[in-house]
């Protein structure tokens, strides 16, 4: 077993270095067991990171595992797109983002992912990675809404009565709130609201509003996710896909032959915030999602594997 490991810090969903939100990513960790990877996560302190194995397998797709600094998760889209970022650096991927129909597949507990990038013109010279997401698995929420909204420091009237609260795949639940506002003074009581979301089996809280600063953006929205160690996160992947589609099937965002586009802000002003692009299709069989966001480098390095 190597001694270090190579790691790098990534900014995903972000317009430019030090915005979005940081991933951690771990190559080579074919080795790990899920305790080392959990002691490194909580050691890195990123709300997530990315752990790859299998990275130079020719044969199978490349391993993603997500940690949160306190438990592993099913799914996480910030890391995943910022580990896409991260092997197409360290040069593992090849020619992939000159190929426009190219793709690049992960192998994860939420199925296998596949993402493509997009070269953005001059003067950008970036490349927004669009990451397809699993079935949103949308329904309705039945939590108590009264004792919800008093932990995340709303009143029930607070509460958009035109969108109600829908629970996604991933046990998150979206809360539509009335005002840009409301959503950027709620101060909620993380400690009640970790027990609270433990005993409903909320991973996360996704608070949203369609009354943005900019025509341009469709919705604004903040994460909370006390119960597996992150309290707020600045801009969370993996909900966007579900909360595409709540916006779609609620006719806040309207279609083109079946097709929508939308761009999703998270975040507070003066803190970590970024920007979400997201493709929504009917079709079918339900909808599909594409997410997709820039991703930045801020820092690479060895760590030491810790003992098991």
């Amino acid at each position: 077993m190597p001694t270090t490991l190579r790691f790098c810090l990534v900014d995903a969903f972000a317009e430019q270095p030090y915005r979005g939100n940081v991933a951690g990513v771990v190559f080579d960790a074919d080795t790990l067991s899920a305790a080392q990877m959990q002691r490194i996560a909580n050691e890195i302190r990123a709300s997530e990171t990315a752990f790859l194995s299998r990275a130079n397998d020719l044969h199978r797709p490349t391993l993603i595992r997500w940690f949160t600094p306190t438990s592993e998760v099913q799914f996480c889209g910030h890391a995943t797109l910022a580990a896409a970022h991260a092997l197409h650096e360290a040069g593992c991927l090849g020619g992939l983002r000159t190929r426009p129909d190219a793709c690049l597949t992960l192998d994860s507990a939420a199925g296998l992912l596949r993402l493509q990038p997009e070269s953005l013109p001059e003067p950008y010279q970036s490349t927004i990675w669009w990451l397809a997401m699993p079935e949103p698995g949308l329904r309705a929420d039945h939590t108590n809404p009264l004792r919800t909204c008093e932990l995340l420091g709303l009143s029930i009237d607070d509460l958009d009565p035109a969108l109600p609260a829908m629970r996604t795949r991933d046990n998150d639940v979206i809360y539509a709130v009335r005002s840009w506002q409301t959503l950027i003074e709620m101060r909620p009581r993380f400690d009640e609201l970790a027990r609270w979301c433990e005993r409903n089996e909320i991973r996360g809280l996704c608070v949203t509003t369609t009354t943005t600063l900019a025509d341009s953006v469709n919705a604004h929205s903040r994460f909370f996710a006390p119960a597996v160690g992150v309290d707020e996160d600045p801009v969370t992947g993996s909900v966007h896909g579900p909360l595409a589609v709540y916006l779609v099937v609620n006719g806040v965002v309207g279609s083109a032959g079946g097709r929508s586009a939308l761009i999703c802000a998270q975040g507070r002003p003066g803190d970590r915030s970024g920007l979400v692009r997201a493709l929504v299709e009917a079709s079918p069989q339900g909808y599909r999602v594409q997410i997709g966001g820039e991703c930045f480098t801020t820092l690479t390095g060895e760590l030491r594997v810790p003992p098991e």
